[in-house]
């Protein structure tokens, strides 16, 4: 049985990431230093690894885009309803 997926993480898209990166024209040392982040996190997001919301916040606003652009795009998965 596979383990549940910790919903409190999120999981950054490595391409997309890289694409904002480039955009603003940082490599993961400056973006550390812009965002206030350790370079263990901002590589560690960069290869796609799941991460807390807060560390994708603060790499967002210093790439100037928004969380939603440097996360993988969530696959429709079936509502849970509870039973009444």
């Amino acid at each position: 049985m596979p383990a549940k997926r910790d919903t409190t993480m999120l999981k950054p898209d490595s391409r997309k990431f890289l694409i904002a990166m480039a955009e603003a024209g940082v490599d993961p040392v400056g973006l550390a230093a812009e965002s206030g982040l350790s370079k263990n996190i901002v590589y560690s997001m960069r290869r796609g690894f799941y991460t807390k919301p807060k560390y994708l916040g603060a790499a967002a606003r210093a790439l100037g885009v928004k969380v939603v652009d440097l996360i993988e795009d969530v696959k429709d998965e079936p509502e849970q309803t509870a039973v009444t």
